[in-house]
């Protein structure tokens, strides 16, 4: 959550190898801070990726305010949109996200 700067910090001196991006893709606005608009998916890549010299891999879908049947459509759509696989570990299995990470793994 970029209206928290510890979030920035950690990024930039914890030095991650990857990143997974939590979205949730019902929210207009930064949780806990009415007014202040999420920013596009793309912009949020954006800024991690330039933030930390890494690339976000994975994003994982908070189905917060989503019907069961809007979880997958809603991963296909974060897919297409980003080039990036979504993944809903809590709807569905976190296997395939498992699977992703172990090929990044040194």
């Amino acid at each position: 959550n970029p209206a928290y700067p510890g979030g920035f910090e950690i990024l930039a001196a914890g030095r991650p190898d990857h990143i997974i991006l939590q979205h949730a893709p019902t929210r207009k606005e930064y949780d806990g801070f009415p007014g202040y608009r999420l920013h596009s998916l793309p912009e949020q890549i954006h800024a991690l990726e330039v933030i930390s010299g890494k690339k976000v891999i994975a994003i994982t879908v908070n189905h917060e305010n989503m019907k069961e049947e809007e979880i997958a459509p809603a991963c296909k759509g974060i897919t297409e949109e980003t080039g990036i696989p979504a993944f809903d570990v809590l709807a569905f299995s976190a296997e395939p996200l498992v699977e992703l990470v172990k090929k990044h793994l040194k």
